[in-house]
């Protein structure tokens, strides 16, 4: 891994490209830790703000339909240059609203920035893909969960500090900034070949396989997210301190497994890494489930992190790859899917765990993980990874 690491930052293109895969986590690990703070200065509902909070993926969906032909136009460098400065200008608004409407308002606008980050530095990373004939992708995406376990860290002892929302959100964004700046030239320098239709590609078989599989991932990612605390402590039993560990080490693992990533995918094969992650993600949630133990539950969705680490990076570098679609749109109607998947996880669950328990309604990501497992067999991920590393799906 630490060789990976060093020849990762060795090279000042793909060290640009992880640089912006941290701060954009950096910037959403801020966010989250100061959402508590923020609800009580609107003074909004738990049911309000659950409405406002919307504005991000609804903002980043809506920008991720554009994105294909503006990277087409200007490229994937330079437009990772703008939507990172705008995402992180966007951090500011948040902390000066005042209700619903201003809340809403202010959070479509960081996630319209945020979806633009989101396609554009994936884009970026593919392009070196293909022009370095190695891959980064898994190791990018390694960055982005350890900066966001950083920027809510950070965030954590500033809340504990009793610093406000407003000075919090312009002192991160000052500084974030500033790195911006180092890093402009460097990422102005990625530029790729214009080939390929630069129009949204939904249509294609490929793509909509290769969306339906990140819609899956993400789904799961979130739904643990929201909801693997309130498993252990709530249905399980589980103290105040175990309730945390489940999502600590889900994280752990997924930061792990995507810095092994780059070095495993092109020994394995894209295919078995996807199919096995989704199996053994399936198999440790389920066992989670079946067994239901406070310790055994934090140690299995340790596992389950373990084997969706690899799958999100895997789509988006064949999105990006896929002949007659250039970079840009494959990675973008992707990311829509996958925020979609993101977006309506959540609600989902809670609507099935209010019906029949929440045990029930974290079955649907065991299903959803082994629909990964059979949807990977599906896609021919030979043809499509980066050129001299070939990765074949049996």
């Amino acid at each position: 891994m630490w060789h990976n690491l060093r020849l990762y930052f060795s090279h000042l293109p793909t060290a640009s490209v992880g640089t912006a895969f941290i701060l954009m986590s950096l910037v959403f690990g801020t966010w989250i830790t100061q959402i508590p703070d923020i609800k009580a200065q609107t003074g909004l509902s738990d049911g309000e703000l659950g409405l406002a909070l919307l504005g991000m993926p609804i903002g980043g969906i809506t920008m991720m339909t554009f994105m294909g032909p503006l990277i087409h136009r200007f490229g994937a460098g330079k437009i990772t240059w703008i939507s990172s400065t705008l995402y992180i200008l966007s951090l500011i608004p948040p902390a000066l609203a005042t209700g619903i409407v201003s809340l809403t308002v202010t959070l479509v606008l960081m996630g319209s920035s945020a979806g633009a980050m989101d396609v554009a530095m994936n884009a970026a990373a593919a392009t070196l893909e293909k022009q370095q004939k190695r891959l980064i992708m898994s190791t990018s995406h390694a960055l982005f969960s350890f900066g966001g376990m950083i920027g809510a860290g950070i965030g954590s002892l500033v809340v504990g500090f009793g610093v406000s929302t407003l000075i919090h959100f312009v002192l991160v964004s000052a500084v974030l900034l500033v790195v911006t700046i180092i890093f402009r030239s460097s990422w102005l320098a990625i530029t790729d070949h214009k080939e390929g239709s630069h129009r949204w590609s939904w249509p294609t078989r490929s793509l909509l396989l290769l969306a339906f599989i990140g819609f899956c991932a993400l789904l799961s990612e979130g739904a643990i997210a929201d909801w693997s605390a309130i498993y252990i402590r709530e249905t399980l039993g589980g103290s105040a301190f175990l309730g945390g560990l489940g999502f600590a080490g889900f994280s752990l693992t997924m930061a792990v497994g995507r810095f092994y990533g780059d070095i495993l995918i092109p020994k394995l094969g894209a295919g078995i890494v996807a199919k096995w992650g989704g199996l053994i993600a399936a198999f440790s949630l389920g066992t989670a489930l079946l067994l239901a133990k406070p310790g055994l539950a934090i140690l299995c969705f340790t596992l389950t992190g373990l084997g969706l680490s690899c799958v999100v990076p895997i789509i988006f570098s064949i999105a990006a790859s896929i002949p007659g679609t250039s970079p840009g749109s494959g990675i973008a109607s992707v990311s829509s899917m996958g925020y979609l998947g993101f977006m309506v996880g959540p609600p989902a669950i809670g609507f099935v765990a209010e019906e029949f328990g929440l045990s029930y309604g974290l079955s649907l990501v065991v299903l959803l993980c082994l629909l990964i497992a059979v949807s990977a067999t599906k896609v021919t991920f030979g043809s499509t990874m980066p050129a001299g590393r070939k990765a074949n799906n049996k």
